[in-house]
């Protein structure tokens, strides 16, 4: 299972760089896997503290529609 997770992070480390490499921006490895970590735990928290999606919008009872 830790094999599992250090294959990811490494996966996603290499993600990091080839991302920013297409914008000519090039960072090393150690710094890759930091930003895929950080990116990784923002995304974690911010999947558990989402508000729910809101349904589609419903007009008012009594609006003529637009089109």
């Amino acid at each position: 299972m830790a094999a599992a997770t250090q294959d990811a992070s490494r996966h996603a480390a290499q993600v990091v760089r080839r991302v920013l490499l297409r914008r000519n921006i090039a960072i090393d490895p150690e710094t890759a896997q930091l930003v895929a970590a950080a990116v990784q735990v923002a995304l974690q928290a911010g999947a558990s503290s989402r508000p729910p999606r809101r349904g589609p919008r419903v007009p008012p009872v009594g609006c003529e529609p637009l089109f």
